[in-house]
């Protein structure tokens, strides 16, 4: 943005400042030698990608594109993959006033958090801010409507969203998505520190919260441009899948993996 230089030439200014000695002047350059130290990336190049072509890694040396990751073997040396045990441990408890589980996941329009996404005009237009989906009976059992206002709290903290009421939830399951351009409506500040042994994963789907009514009505937090609104696609304008079908030399996942095959 304005005058600030690209991501690869700021690292390198600063490992230049640390004794690096770096001289890369284009980051082709940089997928190269990626390509490389990594065997995955073996045949990934600028001049192969340039022009909006893709390629499906692992990509062999000569560019050719391996649709599955492990065809044949995984890799070990002996080719097999490496699978053990894990005991079951319990799911975090709550006092009983924690009475709803709230889910959490991803959005169609929006990416991690939304710090590139939310910068797309289109897409905001879309998906402005989050929202809280929450099943039709609950919401007949609280009274409340879409566009009303709650208030979440777990043991951790505290958001406060607008509600969508959906069938996409079930009884007292709500779905609160990650992608937020706020950061008072997050799911981190509903969970703990809880987390998976073996992965190290938060326990975002563990997580139980007690819903604070702060207005029982209000205007749907979706714009009417969303798709959600209706049964029509409607095209995203900020994510041009169609031009990447409508090229000549597009080809599906699908007919990739029946190539191979053949």
């Amino acid at each position: 943005m304005g005058e600030s230089k690209p991501d690869w030439e700021i690292i390198q200014l600063v490992a230049n400042a640390m004794g690096a000695n770096w001289n890369y002047t284009h980051p082709s350059q940089i997928m190269d030698e990626a390509s490389v130290l990594t065997p995955l990336f073996a045949g990934v190049s600028y001049e192969r990608l340039e022009g909006w072509k893709s390629q499906v890694w692992p990509v062999e040396p000569d560019g050719k594109g391996t649709p599955l990751l492990y065809q044949d073997e995984f890799h070990f040396p002996d080719g097999k993959a490496k699978l053990f045990p894990v005991d079951w441990t319990p799911p975090q408890t709550y006092e009983q006033k924690y009475d709803l589980h709230i889910n959490n996941g991803r959005l169609l329009e929006h990416f991690h958090e939304g710090n590139m996404t939310y910068q797309s005009a289109a897409i905001t237009h879309k998906v402005p801010n989050a929202w809280l989906e929450v099943s039709p009976e609950l919401a007949a059992e609280r009274g409340i409507k879409d566009g009303a206002t709650v208030r979440l709290t777990s043991p951790e903290g505290a958001v406060k969203l607008r509600v969508l009421i959906t069938d996409r939830v079930k009884g007292n399951e709500l779905y609160l998505p990650m992608n937020t351009s706020s950061s008072n409506q997050a799911i981190n500040f509903l969970t703990s520190s809880e987390h998976d042994l073996v992965t190290d994963t938060p326990n975002y789907k563990e997580t139980a919260v007690a819903m604070e009514v702060l207005s029982y009505d209000g205007e749907s937090p979706l714009p009417k441009s969303n798709h959600r609104i209706d049964t029509q696609r409607n095209p995203q304008i900020g994510v041009r899948v169609q031009d990447k079908w409508n090229r000549p030399d597009f080809v599906p996942v699908e007919e990739v993996i029946r190539r191979e095959e053949d």
